[in-house]
């Protein structure tokens, strides 16, 4: 079983105070198909990972009050909300990795994931620290470059190769996962 897993695709990250609306619209419809392929497949499990800050959180000495747990920068963009299908998991977070103090590995563990597919933003910080979680618990990593992203000013395509290089990921795009994965239920 596979599970794409959705990075920080938050208001406050698409138009809120940590504005990437420039570079996240373009991923947002990859990522809408993604996410109708996980929904659509019963041999994959829907992750969403969200920042759910507290006040006293690390974090927020370093980037300010962002996606603050209850509050609206923190919902997932309207665009690729979660609807409560089966399959579907939202894991809140504090830190950057989707993996630390989340309890995710073992939801994930419950349900036979032994791959993870990672989208979402940012490719350099916690589309990183997810996939090194991933890779520590034994996930085998796919990171489809259409579906991730970075702030202005960061190599997107230094970020891929650092998680291709160091953590083993298979780098791809969205229509060769999805592609693959209806021939193998096609099989």
């Amino acid at each position: 079983m596979k599970a794409l897993i959705t990075v920080d695709m938050l208001n406050d990250f698409y138009s809120g105070v940590l504005n990437n609306e420039l570079h996240a619209s373009k991923i947002v419809p990859v990522i809408a198909r993604l996410i109708d392929h996980a929904r659509a497949n019963p041999d994959w499990l829907l992750v969403y990972s969200n920042d759910a800050h507290r006040a006293d959180d690390a974090e927020i000495a370093i980037w300010g009050p962002h996606a603050m747990a209850g509050t609206r920068g923190a919902d997932v963009i309207d665009a690729l909300k979660p609807i409560g299908a089966p399959r579907e998991i939202v894991s809140p977070k504090r830190f950057y990795g989707a993996f630390d103090e989340t309890g995710l590995h073992e939801i994930l563990q419950g349900y036979g994931v032994t791959d993870v597919v990672i989208v979402g933003q940012h490719t350099h910080c916690c589309v990183r620290h997810s996939s090194y979680g991933a890779f520590i618990r034994g996930y085998g990593i796919e990171i489809p470059t259409d579906g991730v992203c970075v702030f202005d000013g960061v190599d997107n395509a230094a970020a891929i190769d650092y998680l291709r290089t160091i953590y083993g990921a298979t780098i791809t795009d969205s229509e060769t996962l999805i592609g693959a994965a209806a021939a193998t239920k096609a099989a």
